[in-house]
């Protein structure tokens, strides 16, 4: 869920412009929200405007959602939807839709991205003329009527997606197929026809035809599942569907005793992006739950059931705790019939809030021990989808520019509510650290010119796929702490259920929120309206700096705290509520404030104390860039270790990490320093966290041919503490952590021969440390992509047929493929290559992106050249052609790595002038590059005129 383009900061509270639909001079639009008035419709005479919302095929505007949703009477959208699911790569349909029509002044467009449109009807009559511009289906606004319930009905066929959008078809090894559907933000449109906007609410109701092999799953339990009966089958869709459809339908099922007929019940009222189906031969277990329990369900591959048992106790857990402690703190029950949680593969996200029919990435059917981080991580995944039910499934935003209601709320109350419920069947990592860690995903996102309002201008369905960012989930979960903070949490959770007992079943805007949160609200320095302008509705992040002297020993020592914008084109200013941190030999203090949004705030404390060091946002409670002055700096590098307080360290080294980034110190010092200060610190947490930093400052932020050297000192450290602590149960966890990351940092061939040796069980010093299956896939792939073992091809090719006789699973094919393309002579990478821009390429996305990673990878960085050129040559008419999220692969995977960062910079700018105006995810994804080539820039120069390594080269070569 990438990165939005630069948006305009909202003024007001107003959901929509209103829109003009050409018809005569009337202009329909959406009303201001306020607590006086309900939204309402209101005509007003205008110019008429003659543009057609839908003559165009790469998105549905938001002015055409708004001319869609005037045209249909609320709450009388229905969809019957009959599939033929067949094994292989393709499967056709039959859709009707009925509802009620408010106008019939203009035609009506239903979406589909598809394969074909076989026919049309509406109303009965067959449209022999029917338009399809490869997007939208146009229903004449002559079969429409007004005085009755309409119906319209489209047979269609569709192949199943390759890159996890719409309804995704997987073959496993084993030859068993797997299919579920993935239709959020704008992806319903390509599993079958549909008015896909999420407020045309509707019930759906599947019946599918499918091999008797095949489970199927969706929303709502199946009503009939057996041997599919021609008669019976018939007797139920020509009810619904022209007998001319009927008739095909059954054509084309062959063997038809080789088939089931399963017949669901109808859903709640949802937003299409919510409809969900599942088929395949999924295995699955249930859960003994406690009578009145909400029925539980598992579901995942057959290759995979035997990892599942290791972790379905734990899955079960969370999912019953986390969906109770929410009914108690919104005083609102779960509204569905059922929870299954269903573990899919090949999937672009983490999970997906189907009501009843969770969808998870089976990456998290474990199929080894992990660190507790890791657990936790899932943990939180679980209690996000729960908390969607109420928040999007129950009420559901009314457009994407309200996306934040759904993401921000879950990602913020997940943590809430794991921190408040105790989980028994695996221990869990400290919380509040693993939110401030999550935290870094919005603090770098709001500091690039991509950046956005959390709630901002979401023009177009493709600007809405570029918004599931860490703006919507970091930035604005930090900001709905915040508010919880000022409120308190049982006023919180009382509004919020009011807010669900409100709107249940219908959409909802961000003032209604705020109305209801109003309600409870009795803070006195400021009000919603203001935080909303300040928070929501505006770009950017702050930076906030101290400044005070040390030597001030009074009773009123003056404290100055300076707030300035991090991106000067984003100048807002904002209130912050914080904790500051007075640290001082026998421990720590703390004091309450509330920044005014001003440039500077001036806080009085108790210089007597003799404080020795300042921390702003002490506890961490507001979304803020924090800065340690020279004096706290000096304190906290040598005294680190004396902080008893897990949240407070990670905050401090956070803040030496932005120093990092921010090209201030280079990365070689903050190595050294991590180095010196990790083995002193007890939290696996940090320890985890703080790897993930050390990889970052040397992969993005020290220079190329200095990387081997920061990363041996690494690896050095890593060896030495596992070696420590590989006798002490105590210590699994951390020993996990470790040695998953001996192969992120082994950059020369010392380490890789240190890595070999352990992965042939001949390495002394690493004998008692287990060398994993997942060890040693790392360790294959990093000598398939050294240069060093070019000479010995029969070593790689034995290292590899003994991974994959050890590994028969999907794992072992990706890797395989990824070992190949890190192998290829230039003849096989001119193959790959054009294997990568055939259109006409049947490989799944997933499969296409392991071979890119090999092809394109800084280990084989003399093959790279010839193909920069290339990749600015072809990446306009990718994005033209194929889907976002195959050119997003391909853009992320391909781009040009160099050291010449002025040269790529020159080359990205030039592409930026030639980019077409509707490739809105190309432009975002340039933007990005710029920013991240120019910070880089700034890293390596710091590197270049502060890093020892660089001193002592410069002596060596002055002395020679």
């Amino acid at each position: 869920m990438q990165i939005l383009k630069k948006f305009a900061d909202s003024k007001s509270a107003k959901i929509g412009i209103i829109v003009a639909l050409g018809l005569s001079g009337i202009v329909l639009g959406y009303q201001q929200y306020d607590k006086a008035r309900k939204s309402s419709i209101i005509v007003t005479q205008c110019p008429p405007v003659t543009q057609n919302e839908f003559g165009q095929n790469r998105f549905l505007t938001q002015a055409g959602a708004i001319q869609r949703w005037s045209q249909i009477v609320q709450g009388s959208i229905s969809y019957k939807v009959d599939l033929l699911l067949k094994k292989g790569e393709s499967y056709s349909g039959l859709v009707a839709l009925d509802f009620e029509a408010k106008h019939i002044l203009t035609d009506l467009y239903v979406d589909f991205r598809g394969k074909k449109v076989v026919s049309l009807y509406v109303n009965g009559n067959k449209i022999n003329n029917l338009e399809w511009n490869g997007l939208f289906i146009k229903v004449p606004k002559e079969y429409l009527s007004t005085s009755q319930k309409n119906r319209v009905n489209i047979q269609f066929d569709q192949n199943y997606a390759k890159d996890g959008c719409g309804l995704h078809g997987f073959i496993d090894k084993d030859g068993k197929q797997y299919l579920y559907s993935q239709c959020e933000s704008y992806f319903t449109n390509r599993f079958f026809p549909c008015m896909d906007q999420p407020d045309l609410k509707a019930q759906l109701r599947f019946t599918a035809i499918c091999p008797k092999e095949w489970v199927v799953i969706s929303n709502e339990n199946a009503e009939q599942n057996g041997q599919f009966n021609e008669a019976q089958a018939i007797n139920i869709i020509k009810t619904y569907q022209p007998q001319e459809f009927v008739e095909n339908q059954i054509q084309n099922l062959e063997n038809s005793n080789q088939y089931n007929f399963w017949v669901f019940g109808g859903t709640k009222i949802l937003p299409t992006y919510l409809f969900a189906l599942v088929a395949g031969e999924y295995w699955s277990i249930k859960y003994q739950g406690e009578e009145g329990d909400i029925p539980q369900t598992i579901y995942c591959r057959e290759s995979l059931k035997q990892h599942m048992m290791g972790i379905k106790d734990f899955v079960f857990e969370v999912t019953k705790k986390s969906m109770k402690f929410y009914e108690n703190f919104f005083g609102v029950k779960y509204q569905f019939n059922k929870y299954d949680s269903v573990f899919v593969t090949e999937y672009n996200w983490g999970a997906m809030e189907n009501p009843g029919c969770v969808t998870i990435n089976d990456a998290y059917v474990f199929k080894e021990k992990k660190p507790a981080t890791t657990y936790t991580q899932f943990a939180i995944l679980i209690t996000h989808e729960m908390a969607h039910h109420w928040f999007g499934d129950y009420v559901t935003m009314k457009w994407w520019n309200d996306l934040w209601l759904n993401e921000s709320y879950a990602e913020f109350i997940s943590h809430f509510c794991l921190e408040n419920i105790q989980i028994e069947s695996i221990k869990l990592s400290n919380i509040p650290v693993m939110f401030n860690q999550r935290k870094g995903w919005g603090y770098r996102e709001d500091q690039m010119v991509t950046t956005h309002p959390i709630a901002g201008d979401v023009i177009n369905t493709e600007v809405a796929e570029n918004i599931f960012d860490g703006i919507t989930y970091s930035k604005g979960a930090s900001v709905m702490k915040q508010l919880m903070c000022i409120m308190g949490a049982a006023k919180f959770g009382e509004a919020c259920g009011n807010y669900f007992r409100k709107f249940e079943w219908k959409n909802a805007v961000l003032q209604d929120l705020i109305d209801h949160l109003q309600e409870k609200f009795d803070n006195q320095e400021f009000t919603l309206s203001q935080w909303k302008q300040q928070w929501i509705e505006t770009a950017g992040m702050n930076e906030i700096e101290p400044q005070w002297d040390q030597t001030d020993r009074t009773h009123q020592a003056k404290l100055n705290i300076y707030q300035r914008p991090a991106l000067s084109q984003f100048p807002t200013l904002r209130v912050h509520k914080i904790k500051i941190g007075l640290f001082h030999d026998n421990g720590i203090d703390s004091i309450d404030a509330v920044l005014k949004a001003t440039e500077e705030n001036v806080i009085t404390y108790d210089g007597s104390k003799g404080y020795r060091a300042i921390l702003l946002n002490y506890e961490d409670q507001t979304f803020v860039k924090v800065f340690l002055d020279q004096e706290s700096t000096k304190y906290f590098s040598q005294n680190l270790q004396t902080i008893n307080d897990i949240l407070t360290r990670n905050q401090i080294y956070r803040a030496f990490f932005d120093s990092v980034r921010d090209g201030k110190i280079c990365s070689e010092e903050y190595v050294d320093f991590l180095l010196a200060q990790l083995p002193r610190e007890n939290s696996d947490e940090i320890l985890n966290s703080q790897l993930v930093y050390l990889q970052q400052s040397i992969e993005s932020m020290t220079p190329r041919k200095y990387k081997e050297v920061l990363g041996k000192r690494v690896f050095a450290f890593l060896v030495e503490q596992l070696i420590k602590i590989s006798k002490d149960p105590q210590s699994e966890n951390r020993l996990m952590l470790l040695r998953n990351n001996l192969t992120v940092f082994a950059y020369d061939k010392i380490c890789i021969d240190e890595l070999l040796t352990w992965f042939q069980d001949q390495n002394q010093v690493l004998s008692q440390i287990e060398c994993t299956k997942d060890n040693k896939w790392a360790i294959v792939k990093l000598i398939y992509g050294s240069q060093h073992y070019d000479q010995n091809p029969d070593l790689k090719q034995e290292l590899l047929q003994k991974m994959l006789q050890l590994d028969n699973s999907d794992t072992a094919i990706k890797a395989q493929l990824k070992c190949q393309a890190l192998n290829a002579n230039e003849q096989e990478r001119a193959t790959l290559w054009q294997k990568f821009i055939d259109p006409n390429n049947k490989e799944s996305v997933k499969l296409i992106a392991e071979s890119m990673s090999g092809f394109n990878n800084e280990r084989r960085y003399l093959s790279l050249e010839p193909y920069q050129d290339k990749f600015f040559d072809v990446i306009i008419q990718i994005f033209q052609t194929r889907s976002n999220d195959f050119s997003k692969t391909f853009y992320d995977n391909l781009f040009p790595i160099t050291d010449d960062l002025a040269s790529l910079c020159n080359k990205v700018e030039k592409l930026k002038a030639y980019i077409p105006q509707n490739l809105i995810t190309l432009k975002i994804q340039v933007d990005k590059s710029l920013d991240q080539i120019k910070r880089q820039v700034k890293q390596f120069e710091c590197f270049c005129n502060q890093a020892q390594l660089v001193i002592q080269q410069q002596l060596q070569e002055n002395q020679a």
